[in-house]
């Protein structure tokens, strides 16, 4: 009778937490990293099962970080260009990419941007132009283009015309550029001290805020979310606390808790009035 063969020692709890931060800033493990991690090729799938467990994505071959953390991550920073999609985000395919912002600006969760010829995108939360302002930079274009064109004798533009319009465009960009808890903001704290009161956990009297924020993340980007956190902080409607221990959260519970003092998570929340 064949001898079975034996799966050598290994400790997934020793080394799952270096693993999950590779995967964290790789934003992408397969076998060949875990390889590097000892993993024997017996316990590699089991090895990333856990990890789709813990609420990442799985892949052909390996495991991601869900696309569109990995997208709201790079703009909270920055626009980026829609064709710098593929070296920006990692584990996906062109196809997904396309559908991904398809979704997020049918959902009014981005803005896409003409940047010089190319196409670019960035969160909600940056100032942009709306229609009417684009109108009117339309039409003084079409005066300089007459101005251009005009024969036999030279013609230009008023400058005080051209100041009073440029001033009148960079008004609202510079309100917009410090927003004051506008009202749907308010809305979504409303939303958010509610959604806790219905996920409180009656034994700790306090609700798990990556529960939270995925209940509202379909619908919400996560600066989004944390920013209205913060608001029903603000107004005493919420209290947010820390968790006891790091280690005890996943990465993607981590990556969705909002940043308390000296590097630490909240997640815990504990609404501050009563349930209806």
């Amino acid at each position: 009778m064949p001898r079975r063969k034996e799966i050598p020692a290994f400790d997934l709890e020793a080394v799952f937490p270096a693993m999950a931060g590779a995967l964290q800033s790789r934003r992408v493990l397969k076998p060949a990293d875990l390889r590097r991690f000892k993993v024997p090729p017996e316990l590699q799938e089991l090895v990333l099962g856990r990890f789709v467990a813990e609420g990442f994505e799985a892949i052909p071959g390996g495991v991601r970080v869900p696309l569109r953390l990995q997208l709201e991550a790079l703009l909270r920073e920055r626009p980026v260009l829609s064709a710098s999609l593929g070296k920006l985000l990692k584990g996906g395919s062109a196809a997904e990419y396309r559908n991904l912002l398809d979704e997020l600006a049918r959902a009014s969760r981005i803005r896409r941007l003409v940047r010089g010829k190319a196409e670019a995108i960035t969160g909600m939360a940056t100032p942009v132009l709306d229609r009417d302002e684009m109108r009117a930079l339309g039409q003084l274009a079409g005066s300089v283009q007459k101005a251009l064109r005009g024969k036999p004798l030279p013609r230009t533009l008023l400058r005080e015309d051209v100041r009073e319009l440029l001033l009148d465009l960079a008004g609202p960009a510079t309100a917009a550029a410090q927003p004051q808890d506008p009202p749907d903001l308010a809305a979504l704290a409303a939303r958010l001290v509610s959604e806790a009161q219905r996920l409180l956990r009656p034994d700790l009297g306090l609700c798990f805020v990556p529960d939270l924020v995925l209940a509202s993340l379909p619908d919400q980007p996560l600066a989004r979310i944390h920013q209205a956190l913060g608001l029903a902080v603000r107004e005493r409607r919420l209290e947010l606390r820390p968790e006891s221990g790091v280690h005890r959260l996943s990465r993607l519970e981590l990556a969705l808790c909002p940043e308390g003092f000296q590097e630490t998570r909240l997640s815990w929340a504990r609404p501050m009035e009563s349930r209806p």
